[in-house]
């Protein structure tokens, strides 16, 4: 097997063990905190996404501008740009720092509905989440050589290590009775451990060098040229989803966070889920453009790549719109209550519309290699800043689960009518074949599904784990049998089947 095939292989097992983690762990870490804590514990967690945007799309945009020198062969011009970047985010580190310092003293306006003793708590975790994700910035200059030179094994394999060594911690300090501030601790702690490795891989295994010969303000233009349009992509996304927490902690208060949290949780699985295929390629689409290749050839790979997502993420999306309330109430009932309807809701709401855009994940790499971000990010911008501003209303008027609304009507409108616009007709892809050859078969074979799955739900009626855990195998069972006899093409059952 290639580095791209254990590679997605690595990504699917970190998943599986991070939903497994998450299965056990998070009723635990509820109750052990409690609902109030747990919520403003959420919060704190999503400082980290909203600091990342502070290095204006340069993470995203150094993998891109590493795998064009990988592609053309000049190592000498890859180890000036990292430098360059080195030195870049060092400087945003620092301004990161102060800027967050500012921030601080306003806390309490931002979240007027925390009491003393949460917005204490809340402070604590915002400055130490703040601390290390400055310190943290240069470290990022690493991140895209691993995945320039199409690395994937080792890095997934650490990777995992250190998940699995950060959940024993976890459990280690809930059960020595510890809170949310000794949970940041540790999370900051395999934060450097993994950083420390990531140094050494880079330059011991993969010899990477980095080179200093002052300022290449050319360079740096470039460079900003680019990750300006990533970044705006990236505030588009915490616009969509990130800033929910934040809106349901300014309308609603702590406790409610938690409701939103655990349903935003699980669609975020599914979300990771469909990247576990299409961010391994993008050196290759990159490869491909350098190379000139055709639209067609890259609707190709689209179209592969597509129908690949739909079958490995299918029994998600089909499982929780079937069975994800009664999963919510045994997982979460004893805790939540009849409050598991609406992690259910919210959790299905998002999910729908973005369970067949997120089957075009590879257009987002095609996008970058061609450097077309822009047309994308207006478009988004302009439909995402409405959808925060009428969810923040509805969220006020009628509780979380109209924020889940406003999030999935800028999706539709968005990336379902603009985006598809945007690649058919600017970017001269042949969407309406990769609808056509993606979904091809896929009205029976849902059909069935959603029939079976109904059945099942009669059949197996008594809410308990046995049960639940009963219609999941049989469910998986007709799921697989389904996808080869009413989705699969026969090309592709020759890997299908012994895979399932």
């Amino acid at each position: 097997m290639n580095e791209i095939k254990i590679g997605a292989l690595l990504n699917y097992i970190r998943l599986f063990v991070k939903l497994g983690i998450g299965f056990f762990l998070s009723p635990f870490i509820l109750e052990s905190l409690g609902r109030a804590e747990f919520g403003i514990y959420s919060i704190a967690g999503t400082i980290i996404g909203w600091l990342a945007l502070c290095d204006f799309g340069l993470t995203a945009s150094t993998t891109k501008f590493l795998c064009e020198y990988q592609a053309k062969g000049d190592g000498e011009g890859e180890a000036h740009f990292l430098g360059n970047v080195a030195a870049l985010f060092s400087v945003i580190g620092c301004i990161v720092l102060v800027s967050g310092l500012c921030i601080y003293p306003f806390l309490g306006n931002i979240f007027p509905k925390f009491s003393e003793e949460e917005l204490k708590l809340y402070r604590i975790l915002y400055l130490m989440t703040l601390l290390n994700t400055s310190i943290m910035f240069p470290a990022r200059t690493l991140g895209g050589i691993a995945a320039a030179r199409q690395k994937y094994v080792i890095p997934g394999s650490v990777s995992l290590g250190v998940s699995l060594c950060s959940t024993c911690a976890t459990i280690i300090i809930l059960l020595l009775g510890y809170k949310s501030i000794a949970l940041c601790a540790a999370g900051i702690f395999f934060g450097v451990l993994a950083m420390m490795w990531n140094v050494y891989y880079c330059f011991c295994i993969l010899k990477a060098r980095i080179t200093w010969n002052g300022w290449d303000i050319s360079l740096c233009k470039s460079v900003f040229a680019f990750s300006f349009w990533m970044f705006m992509d990236q505030l588009i996304n915490i616009m969509n989803t990130g800033s929910s927490n934040f809106i349901v902690g300014m309308t609603q208060g702590s406790e409610e966070v938690s409701v939103y949290s655990y349903g935003l949780t699980v669609f975020q699985y599914y979300y990771m889920a469909s990247g576990c295929i299409a961010g391994l390629f993008l050196p290759k689409v990159v490869g491909l453009v350098v190379a000139e290749a055709s639209n067609t050839q890259l609707t190709d790979m689209m179209i592969k790549v597509g129908r690949a997502q739909l079958m490995l993420i299918g029994s998600m999306y089909f499982g929780i719109l079937l069975f994800g309330q009664e999963f919510f109430h045994l997982w979460l009932g004893h805790v939540l209550g009849e409050r598991t309807f609406d992690c259910w809701f919210i959790t299905v709401t998002i999910m729908i519309p973005y369970g067949f855009l997120l089957l075009q994940a590879l257009g987002w790499q095609i996008l970058q290699a061609r450097n077309a971000m822009k047309y994308r990010v207006k478009v988004l911008a302009i439909t995402s800043f409405f959808s925060l501003i009428l969810g923040f209303y509805l969220s006020m008027a009628f509780g979380s689960k109209a924020l889940a609304i406003g999030t999935s009507c800028s999706v539709v409108v968005g990336q379902g009518v603009f985006m598809n616009w945007f690649y058919w007709k600017r970017l001269k892809l042949e969407i309406p074949r990769f609808f056509k050859e993606t979904l091809h078969g896929w009205w029976l074979w849902g059909g069935v599904l959603i029939l079976s799955g109904m059945e099942l739900n009669q059949l197996f009626s008594n809410p308990s784990w046995g049960i639940f855990l009963i219609k999941i195998i049989l469910f998986l069972l007709i799921y697989c049998i389904s996808i080869i006899f009413l989705y699969a093409k026969k090309e592709e059952r020759k890997s299908l089947v012994p895979f399932l």
